[in-house]
């Protein structure tokens, strides 16, 4: 599959676990059909029953990571789709306490300084005495 940018690490993407219960299945799922074990950040989850979604923590708990439990059993065949989100976290950021360097347009509501001798340039500024000249002259 391609990708613009760079490929996805994990964060900020969605895995799907699907289970299929049995007639032995009681309220609690803690593996995906595949064998693969669920695996979902609290907070960060979506569950479906044949289809239906699920509110937390009505209709099933899902707080630790590693177990669904349901308020009641399962029946036989019925399908449960969780749908984990990983938490996302920026790569490309600047600390706000140590900051860094930018490369492009910057735009700042407070204090601003620069190590060059380029002249920083208020926006807006020409656009205001423009029209202030064109009001005196009467354009």
């Amino acid at each position: 599959m391609s990708y613009i940018g760079a490929e996805p690490d994990g964060k900020g993407s969605a895995e799907r676990f699907i289970f299929t219960a049995t007639a032995s299945t009681t309220d609690t799922v803690t593996h995906a059909d595949s064998g693969l074990a669920i695996n979902y950040e609290a907070n960060h989850v979506s569950v479906f029953l044949n289809g239906v979604k699920q509110v937390i923590p009505t209709d099933v708990v899902a707080s630790n990571g590693s177990t669904l439990v349901f308020a009641s059993n399962l029946a036989e065949d019925d399908i449960v789709e969780c749908i984990a989100l990983s938490s996302f976290q920026p790569s490309d950021t600047v600390s706000a306490s140590a900051g860094g360097t930018f490369t492009g347009t910057v735009i700042a509501n407070g204090g601003l300084e620069t190590s060059t001798t380029t002249k920083i340039k208020q926006k807006g500024s020409f656009l205001q005495s423009s029209f202030h000249q064109a009001l005196t002259l009467g354009y």
